[in-house]
């Protein structure tokens, strides 16, 4: 009786196609693995795959509706560094006017802006500098014309920032000692942005690529990769 059903089974996984189940079936049980090929192959034996191994490419919606709307990116190379490169070039091309009044080059010297700046902002609200006012009137041109080109072409990015960012948190302080906080944040002024909102966020740009460097499409990121020891 017991031979008849061992040839019954035997004639079932020979008519199914299913041999690798047959060795299975009469291997000893510390011999048998049933997380094979085969057994996952089998038609009646398919296991469950995890989400990992489908490799679905996951959706724009789901990106923006899924768990990642409120993942913080830790990691800014790759695609997270693409939306650095606008911000710095045309940051530093902003920039560069406000180092050139009066004229082409910065520190225009006897123009009725250059004069300006050092009666009315230096003078008044800088007078505990040491030094002569045009000294640092220059200085400021010097800082915001060639530090925004620097900035916008990302050559000694970092250096370049900081002293942008010295010159801007300055800034900040003149209009808030000229106008104070205008009613921030829910005040409302003539002009529909509070004198010193620009500087403010200027010096926060600046702030970010002083920390993190110029990122792609930079004269720094061509200098690092040719000096560079380290293994990124």
């Amino acid at each position: 009786m017991e031979i008849l059903s061992i040839k019954k089974i035997i004639c079932f996984y020979l008519a199914t196609g299913s041999t690798s189940l047959l060795v299975n079936s009469f291997a000893p049980n510390h011999d048998r693995d049933w997380g094979t090929t085969n057994t996952l192959t089998s038609k009646k034996n398919i296991l469950p795959l995890s989400p990992s191994d489908k490799n679905e490419k996951e959706t724009t919606l789901e990106r923006l509706t899924g768990p990642k709307l409120f993942k913080t990116v830790t990691d800014w190379n790759g695609i997270h560094s693409v939306p650095l490169v606008p911000l710095r070039i045309m940051t530093g091309l902003l920039m560069i006017h406000h180092g050139s009044e009066g004229g082409l080059l910065p520190a225009n010297f006897g123009t009725t802006e250059f004069q300006g700046f050092i009666d009315f902002i230096i003078k008044p609200y800088f007078g505990f500098l040491p030094g002569p006012p045009e000294l640092w009137s220059a200085i400021h041109d010097y800082v915001e014309y060639f530090g925004g080109i620097c900035v916008s072409l990302g050559f000694l990015t970092r250096p370049a920032s900081l002293s942008l960012l010295v010159t801007m948190i300055s800034a900040v302080y003149f209009h808030l000692s000229a106008v104070g906080l205008q009613g921030f944040p829910i005040g409302h002024v003539s002009n529909y942005s509070y004198d010193f909102e620009e500087p403010t966020l200027y010096a926060l740009i600046f702030l970010l690529f002083f920390f993190n460097g110029a990122g792609p499409l930079s004269i720094d990121s061509i200098i690092y990769g040719q000096i560079s020891q380290e293994d990124d």
